[in-house]
């Protein structure tokens, strides 16, 4: 069974630490003690569905996000159509509408290149949460987080959601100059890289014994399908191990008043293994070999994603206030509002509810959040820090999450804005080592031809 952590990785925490500490040093900052006394984990896992998690969580399986809910408030979190994920998780960490932040899909074309090209960073016309948090001289720690190619200068860390890809699949850089130096692009500090190294899963790394405990079969089948789908398994359970990977060590290593992650894997295992949990709804048959293979596997994952989830609680202290999130829900058929086909692919297997779950204190106890939207997250997360929100952000600060005593003492204050001027209107997208290894993957996902 491969193991999370390497011995190399725990030797060089040190250098970890000195690296972020220097980038730090020259920021005015905030400590923990002096305003407000608490941390905060944001933890957003893409395709996470309301109704899939409540289910699990009555059936017993999904022990740490029924602590979470048990001891805190939760609810369906609204996505906002067409669920196109760049888009949504910009707004999450925004808390504006797609026509302000400017992230329209996971590709751009302004006719200043020769093919669409990823969306990248620069092209961002609100500012993140990460940068005003920063700017108040709180520390972030940011890893994995859509649409950030390259990496943002902030107070603490960022690693580019492109890096984990990145690094599953390209084995050893080293002696590579220019692989390297557009790698670093997508981490801050740069000097980071090295270390992060280290951290990396292959899906190569992962053995049969990694890949079978997803599955329904004691083996899997002799069928070249089957085998496609083996590897589908190892590079998304990688991906995510090497995101999951970076993150537990940047936190122990160098904290963060904010620490967040974002997990890929659990939409990536929905579009592929969708068919093989409801082949009723799939117009294609499928052999019974592959569903009693396969047809367990995206539940498995659920299940796999709990546990990351309590892993990353190994570091939460009794200051911490943790927030789970997903961008939309998910649904392969016509069971479900606003799909009127006989099945789905790409983004239209997508639906509104997603998942929002508080926990920590000033958080209620076994408390409903109602009429949450993805816009709401950035709102709340500045006024858990005592920040005020920007006017003209469109969500919400979830105040019926929170208890009395704590808004008392914390009341939501207002801001006409947090914006500088400074959009990304006109700017072109900058390419990295892993932009064709993302245009096919959108194209096995259905999202693009």
């Amino acid at each position: 069974m491969i193991s999370r952590r390497f011995p190399i990785a725990v030797l060089m925490l040190t250098i970890v630490a000195v690296v972020v500490a220097l980038t730090m040093a020259g920021c005015e900052r905030r400590t923990i003690d002096s305003k407000i006394a608490r941390r905060v984990f944001l933890i957003g896992i893409d395709g996470l569905d309301w109704d899939r998690v409540a289910r699990m969580v009555d059936e017993g399986r999904l022990p740490n996000l029924a602590g979470l809910i048990d001891e805190g408030s939760s609810g369906v979190l609204h996505s906002v159509y067409p669920y196109l994920s760049p888009c949504i998780w910009t707004s999450i960490a925004t808390g504006k509408i797609e026509e302000k932040h400017a992230i329209h899909g996971f590709l751009v074309d302004r006719g200043l290149t020769s093919n669409p090209t990823p969306t990248s960073s620069d092209m961002r016309e609100a500012r993140a949460f990460w940068q005003i948090l920063s700017d108040e001289g709180y520390s972030v720690g940011v890893t994995g987080w859509l649409v950030t190619w390259p990496a943002e200068i902030v107070n603490g860390y960022m690693v580019s959601s492109r890096i984990s890809t990145l690094l599953r699949d390209v084995g050893d850089p080293t002696g590579n100059d220019a692989q390297l130096e557009k790698m670093r692009r997508g981490i801050h500090p740069e000097g980071m890289l090295d270390d992060l190294l280290a951290l990396k899963i292959m899906h190569t790394d992962l053995t049969d014994d990694d890949v079978s405990r997803f599955l329904g079969t004691d083996a899997i089948p002799d069928l070249e399908e089957a085998r496609l789908r083996r590897d589908d398994i190892a590079r998304f359970y990688a991906t995510d191990l090497t995101s999951l990977r970076m993150a537990d060590h940047l936190m122990e290593s160098v904290p963060t008043e904010l620490a967040v992650l974002y997990l890929r894997g659990l939409d990536l295992f929905c579009h592929a293994f969708w068919k093989y949990m409801e082949p009723d709804v799939w117009p294609d048959s499928i052999s019974p070999q592959m569903l009693d293979t396969f047809g367990p596997v995206i539940e498995q994952y659920y299940e796999v994603a709990d546990s990351m989830v309590g892993e990353l609680l190994e570091h939460r202290g009794p200051e911490t206030v943790v927030i789970i999130c997903s961008d939309h829900g998910f649904a392969g058929h016509q069971g479900y509002p606003g799909f009127d086909g006989e099945f789905a692919v790409g983004i239209s297997m997508h639906r509104e509810d997603g998942v929002i779950i508080m926990s920590g204190p000033g958080v209620r106890r076994n408390g409903r959040i109602e009429d949450a939207s993805i816009l709401d997250v950035t709102p709340t997360l500045l006024s858990l820090f005592d920040l005020p929100v920007g006017r003209d952000m469109d969500g919400r600060v979830l105040t019926e999450a929170m208890e009395a005593d704590f808004l008392d003492a914390h009341p939501v204050t207002w801001v006409e804005s947090h914006e500088r001027g400074e959009g990304g209107d006109g700017k072109e997208p900058i390419s990295s080592t892993v932009d064709e290894e993302v245009l096919e993957r959108l194209r096995s996902l259905g999202y693009i031809e």
